[in-house]
């Protein structure tokens, strides 16, 4: 189920995109609505209350626009979904900083609990550079919302967005290996250890 919902929000775009074709707005705004509320009252409800307090501004945010769309047949609303979800995404690592586990120590923590001072710099420094990303992502997908490019929306939303994900990540990742050289049994561990080896002690 998990993985589903999953390739389902990588999909929106695409779906929107392709609904809006067949569909009017206001219809393809019912269905969206129907499937997040399906979706939260098959929640356990442990998880649901987890999930409403930590996006229910972008998620109040989200109902909203979608029932304006449903009543006034604009497309907007389906638009600016993925500038919510990069809001909430910086409202989560963003409020992270302000207490003294940022969002990626505590992603660390997860697998490791011995950070050494410059590994818990370098997690702040992270999570700001990922507050960073989801300003200018979502940014640019409002952009393309607001002007009612749905191609373009859907080519950056769908696919561009993903890749700029992923590439950050990417570089993060291999930064951080070079900089701390330090390898926990993950399956790129030897291939890692091969360009960056562990310092002597």
């Amino acid at each position: 189920m998990a993985i589903v919902q999953l390739l389902l929000g990588i999909a929106y775009p695409v779906l929107i995109f392709v609904s809006l074709r067949w569909l009017e707005p206001r219809e393809v705004a019912f269905v969206v609505l129907g499937l997040a509320g399906l979706r939260f009252f098959m929640a356990r409800s442990g998880a649901a209350i987890a999930f409403a307090k930590a996006v229910w501004i972008p998620a109040v945010a989200a109902a909203v626009v979608a029932i304006g769309t449903a009543i006034w047949n604009d497309p907007i609303g389906l638009l600016i979904a993925p500038s919510l979800i990069n809001l909430a995404l910086l409202a989560t690592f963003g409020s992270s900083l302000w207490t003294d586990t940022p969002m990626v120590e505590r992603f660390a923590r997860s697998q490791i609990e011995d950070l050494s001072d410059a590994e818990v710099r370098y997690c702040r420094r992270v999570t700001q550079v990922w507050c960073g990303f989801f300003i200018a992502n979502g940014s640019t997908a409002l952009y393309l919302a607001l002007i009612r490019d749905i191609e373009s929306w859907t080519l950056f939303t769908g696919l561009i967005s993903y890749v700029l994900i992923g590439t950050l990540f990417g570089l993060e990742y291999v930064y951080r290996h070079w900089r701390f050289r330090r390898y926990l049994g993950a399956f790129t561990d030897p291939l890692l250890k091969w360009f960056f080896p562990p310092r002597s002690e």
